[in-house]
């Protein structure tokens, strides 16, 4: 469960959003500050659990820009003292592109670098998109971006770029389908709430959800879980996810991944 989180007086209320630019739009993309500022008191407590997903995978290694992936309203987000990236990933490749790395630099003022997911250690679904269909779109979040500000600002901006994956020698996976999936509240905070419905292809499987809601066709708030599998084969498995951002008013889109062992 989600911690409490009281708003002080003088800012309850308070949102402030800019457009979102994308710069760039095949491979490599860039946006400026899409943000929702609020207390800061729930940031730390994310950010020491975003430390414990700790899996020891190596440092990201991109290679050469996918000039077939293409990244499109990709957004950076900040609320609560938290911030994400999220962004919409589609590939015109005529087969499906498996593990593709995807380097996240979020630059502030004088492009000084302030956050990036290439350090080792970083969780799978944190440093690729496991999954690019040919003419199909999914959507990606990285709600683990620590700023040291804590919240990102107006000069803040997040670029993306996309590296090469793997071609698959069979079937690609099944994808895992969602149900119920819902806006709620947790103490004041807005989550996206539903259900995974399989199918798991093992009892220790892990699958990687992410959410964004759009507003008038803009990202305004994003989050994503990894959900386990049930300890009873056809079970639902239940989610709830803290949204950075706004979501008031918006519609959800969910993406979910393959599931990871």
């Amino acid at each position: 469960m989600l911690g409490a989180c009281a708003w002080p007086a003088s800012l309850r209320g308070t949102r402030w959003m800019r457009r979102v630019l994308v710069v760039a739009g095949c491979g490599m993309a860039g946006v400026s500050l899409t943000a929702c500022e609020s207390t800061e008191q729930e940031s730390a407590k994310l950010n020491r659990e975003g430390q414990r997903l700790l899996t020891g995978q190596g440092a990201l290694k991109v290679g050469a820009l996918n000039h077939s992936v293409k990244v499109s309203d990709v957004t950076l987000l900040s609320a609560s003292g938290r911030a994400a990236v999220a962004m919409r990933v589609s590939a015109s490749s005529t087969t499906p592109q498996l593990d593709l790395p995807l380097l996240v630099d979020v630059t502030g003022s004088g492009s000084k670098q302030l956050y990036s997911n290439e350090a080792g250690g970083l969780e799978a679904s944190l440093q690729h998109v496991s999954l690019a269909r040919p003419g199909q779109a999914t959507w990606w979040v990285d709600d683990q971006v620590l700023l040291p500000q804590g919240s990102a600002t107006s000069s803040d901006k997040a670029t993306v770029r996309v590296g090469s994956g793997a071609s698959p020698h069979r079937p690609a996976p099944v994808l895992a389908g969602t149900s119920g999936v819902h806006l709620g509240q947790q103490d004041g905070l807005a989550t996206a709430e539903g259900e995974v419905d399989g199918p798991f292809p093992s009892a220790h499987s892990k699958v990687p959800v992410f959410v964004v809601a759009q507003r008038n066709g803009r990202v305004v708030a994003a989050g994503r879980a990894v959900v386990s599998s049930p300890p009873r084969s056809g079970e639902h498995v239940p989610f709830q996810i803290l949204l950075v951002g706004e979501p008031t008013g918006a519609s959800l889109q969910v993406s979910v991944a393959p599931a990871e062992s």
